[in-house]
């Protein structure tokens, strides 16, 4: 707290001081600082605020690229459809992040509807033995929350994997009756 006895004729009586301020004059001054002090309290916990909603939470994705390849016996030697979705708030990645992949394909058009802002989905189809390269600008260059990639398999199963920690090359193998997501090491 700034200390008000700085102030001419602080504390003292409503006589005029040498200086010429009365004891009003001096009230006032008082007040000012005091308003100011405040003030400035007040901004720095509002520049926080300000700064979430102009900022907003989270990472871009850290990947030189992703490589999906299909073993000739993926899915049971059928095609596989595979989403790699991008999460940017927290109400949505509650909800993505506990969907199996079964569920995430019966409801994302409306999730998609629901949560425009929400999700950014890069949606392919793989065939047994098929190798499909993507570049890092394939992606939403947005900031995101999550990163989940799900694959919609014949077999019962999540299929759903959280990629967002990974960095560099991603590769994606797809199997006969599930898959997996890796970042490669450099060589």
């Amino acid at each position: 707290m700034v200390p008000l006895s700085f102030i001419p004729s602080a504390g003292r009586s409503s006589q005029s001081s040498p200086g010429g301020c009365d004891g009003s004059m001096a009230r006032w001054l008082r007040i000012f600082v005091a308003g100011l002090v405040l003030a400035s309290v007040a901004a720095c916990s509002s520049i926080a605020s300000v700064a979430k909603m102009v900022i907003p939470s989270g990472n871009r994705l850290d990947w030189n690229g992703l490589t999906v390849v299909a073993a000739p016996d993926a899915n049971q030697n059928t095609a596989v459809a595979l989403d790699i979705v991008q999460v940017r708030d927290e109400a949505t990645l509650t909800l993505v992040s506990g969907l199996p992949a079964a569920k995430w394909f019966a409801s994302r058009s409306d999730l998609a509807k629901t949560f425009p802002e929400g999700l950014s989905i890069k949606s392919l189809e793989v065939t047994p033995g098929m190798t499909i390269k993507l570049a890092p600008g394939d992606f939403s260059a947005s900031r995101q929350i999550g990163v989940f990639i799900f694959a919609d398999y014949l077999t019962a199963g999540e299929h759903r994997v959280r990629a967002d920690q990974l960095k560099g090359d991603i590769l994606v193998q797809l199997g006969s009756r599930s898959f997996s997501v890796t970042a490669l090491q450099p060589k």
